[in-house]
């Protein structure tokens, strides 16, 4: 019989040096969270596959590893801590009790599929939650922790790209959209395929000054620039409140002495379905994708 030698397809083994150093970044990480006071939580590796349903807004169902338990019940590894905190928190924690800080390290699993494979199936996230606080200053506080965790790893050039999530929702609206079509722009959006987002509109006779809305997002990056420009063509009261939320974050991480490494980008739509705010995302050098992901989720705890 022939022996097995390798692990399945988008796991591997860390060990030695790698192993020490992955770690070490972990213990280091975690101080920050600390030093801001968040508290540990562990949720369980599997959970009833319900807290991670795609109405939630999270992972594709095709995307998760499922199986059944004893009794029958659909379960599935968590594929992103986020509703499992989220779970954790509307059950665990009163609401006279908020707000809640919680932090959490471990793996992650997706099964993932079509243009993503070849990508590690299993990963350890590191993360932070703050429940209860609907304020631009838990905004702030969040990208201030999140570029303290750079600079304490050691990394100097690196770039946190804030988003909010009403503003292109606000164009979309303005618009008068379907859902299809929504799809079909944040798509395109998603790709930075400018040309292409032009050309579907017009295809579908959208007005011209919702197409030039739209196509001023390839340019909208950027700092205060960036915001000017997105309150000179916002085009309704939803857009211009989330501009001035931005405006007061910005003005906040000054204070911080943080804002250099801050920058806007109005095009990002967010990954997961469940974010209703802030969206940011961490660059640094070297890396092909976002090493930090985040936003606010002022509803995912109702659902």
């Amino acid at each position: 019989m022939k022996q097995l030698q390798h692990t399945p397809e988008g796991v591997r083994d860390i060990y030695n040096i790698e192993c020490g150093k992955k770690l070490a970044l972990e213990s280091r990480l975690h101080k920050v969270l600390q030093l801001y006071g968040y508290r540990d939580i562990q949720t369980p590796t599997f959970e009833f596959f319900d807290v991670f349903r795609e109405e939630i807004g999270t992972i594709p169902s095709k995307e998760l590893y499922k199986f059944f338990d004893k009794e029958g019940n659909t379960l599935a590894l968590r594929p992103d801590f986020t509703p499992s905190i989220a779970r954790a928190a509307a059950t665990l924690f009163p609401d006279n009790g908020m707000p809640v800080r919680l932090c959490y390290t471990g793996n992650t699993f997706l099964n993932y599929t079509g243009s993503y494979q070849g990508r590690m199936r299993e990963t350890t996230q590191m993360g932070a939650e703050l429940i209860g606080v609907d304020s631009v200053e838990g905004d702030a506080e969040m990208l201030a922790m999140v570029t303290d965790c750079f600079t304490t790893i050691g990394l100097r050039d690196f770039q946190l790209s804030v988003g909010i999530v009403d503003y292109l929702q606000s164009l979309i609206e303005d618009a008068s959209l379907d859902e299809e079509a929504e799809n079909r722009v944040r798509d395109l959006i998603g790709n930075r395929n400018f040309f292409g987002v032009d050309e579907y509109l017009e295809s579908i006779k959208v007005r011209r000054s919702a197409k030039e809305a739209f196509a001023a997002l390839e340019d909208m990056y950027g700092g205060r620039d960036a915001l000017r420009q997105a309150k000179d063509i916002a085009p309704n009261s939803k857009a211009v409140k989330a501009v001035r939320r931005l405006e007061r974050i910005y003005d906040i991480l000054k204070v911080y002495g943080m804002e250099k490494n801050i920058t806007f980008d109005f095009s990002m739509g967010g990954g997961y379905g469940y974010y209703t705010g802030i969206i940011f995302r961490g660059y640094t050098h070297g890396t092909g994708d976002a090493v930090v992901k985040g936003g606010r989720y002022d509803c995912l705890l109702e659902k």
